[in-house]
């Protein structure tokens, strides 16, 4: 450790700050721990709205925001835990809270001000609305509810075999699907359901996303990804991811092509898809936070929470830590410096590769204790931008270095200061 120190500290260079836009995903609140993200219902562009309960229940956490997650206000609630919320426009919403072993659905028509009881269901896992009047409720041991009057009043329907549903998919006012190792489907309002059994393709349904009326996704516990082109009805395997998709992950995609998977795994993080899921790149791979909930509302614009109460945001499309910006063969290996410098969490600097290799590039802080890896992987030879974030760090000097093969080429200083 006193070696690599030696060698960060004497190489050293510094250069002048300049303008600089956050990029890729930055932190908009702080943690809050023991608090875990459970959704996110954004009405409008500037107006959203997130839940959070604590780890072991008993209390629970609304999120506002009025001016597109720039800010937030917490409405902590005692005694009920939140965990889902749904809102129909800016004012009208919903949220399910478990008080002991009853889920309850709550109403607003005023933004969150005020909420008021409206019915009770044993562990309600997922709600959703299809339009002002049209919404669902399913819960534990295949129970389920469903509305027709804006959520007014609620009435049960039959029973089905799910035991602790994952997710809760609206095709159209009649047809729905919940995930639970199978897929339930109604075609008729939740009257009836029928299984489609998808274990003989090694598909276990945990969550599932629809981008529209017939093509949808679904993220597996073993990391692979799946596609339906009718309606959730057959499924064909895209990819397999290297990393164990956990049951409390998230898979949100933004239309056929570009998609979004979280997992609060260690190290997960989030991941990318721009060719519908047929390959995925990492897009944030922030070592002090666990992703587990994640939604777009736009093509660039997504949130996203951790298992400690963090809000992210991005406005790029979660641009990824590193991105090809010139395909031009440099004359040798370089690392530039970041701008700015110093930096307020976020920064970016170059890289050069003039032949393929596995490019490393690490971030150490002032003990010389390694606290990211932005880059590893093999780079064809050019010229690439890294981004790193350091909204879950302290302020202090910050080293960055790049090894490549192994080799370890270059070494510069950066200053985060918040």
């Amino acid at each position: 450790m006193k070696t690599l120190k030696s060698f960060l500290i004497a190489a050293l260079l510094f250069s002048s700050a300049q303008v600089f836009s956050q990029t890729g995903w930055f932190m908009t609140h702080d943690s809050i721990t023991g608090y875990w993200m459970n959704s996110i219902s954004f009405p409008s562009v500037n107006t959203g709205y997130m839940s959070a309960h604590y780890s072991y229940h008993g209390s629970g956490i609304m999120y506002k925001t009025t001016n597109g997650g720039a800010n937030w206000q917490a409405n902590m609630m005692t005694l009920i835990s939140v965990e889902n919320v749904w809102f129909i426009n800016e004012n009208t919403g919903f949220f399910t809270g478990d008080n002991a072993y009853t889920s309850i659905i709550y109403k607003t028509t005023n933004g969150g001000t005020n909420w008021v009881k409206k019915d009770s269901l044993y562990s309600i896992f997922h709600l959703k609305f299809f339009d002002n009047n049209t919404g669902m409720a399913v819960g534990k041991y295949g129970s389920s509810m469903k509305t027709t009057n804006g959520g007014e009043n609620w009435f049960r329907l039959p029973n089905n075999t799910w035991t602790e549903p994952s997710s809760l998919v609206c095709l159209s006012a009649d047809t729905w699907l919940v995930a639970n190792d199978n897929i339930y489907k109604t075609t008729n309002g939740g009257q009836n359901w029928y299984v489609l059994t998808i274990s003989s393709i090694g598909m276990v349904a945990y969550t599932i996303d629809f981008v529209n009326s017939m093509t949808g996704y679904n993220a597996n516990y073993n990391g692979k990804v799946f596609k339906t082109t009718n309606a959730g009805e057959n499924w064909t395997q895209v990819s397999s991811l290297n990393f164990i998709y956990s049951f409390y992950g998230n898979i949100d995609f933004v239309n056929e092509n570009t998609g979004y998977l979280c997992s609060p795994n260690p190290g997960i993080s989030v991941f990318k898809t721009t060719n519908g899921g047929a390959n995925w790149k990492s897009s944030s791979s922030l070592p002090f936070t666990n992703f587990i909930k994640i939604q777009f509302i736009n093509s660039n614009t997504g949130f996203a929470g951790d298992t400690d109460g963090r809000i992210y945001k991005t406005t790029d499309g979660g641009s990824v830590f590193v991105a090809n910006i010139s395909s031009e063969v440099p004359d040798n290996f370089e690392l530039g410096q970041n701008y700015p410098n110093p930096f307020n969490q976020s920064t970016i600097f170059n890289l050069q590769c003039s032949m393929k290799g596995n490019v490393s590039v690490k971030v150490f802080d002032a003990a010389g204790r390694e606290v990211q890896t932005l880059v590893n992987e093999v780079l064809a030879p050019g010229t690439y931008q890294v981004r790193f974030d350091g909204s879950g760090l302290a302020s202090g000097l910050y080293y960055y270095s790049m090894s490549i093969d192994g080799k370890q080429t270059a070494v510069k200083k950066m200053v985060m200061v918040k």
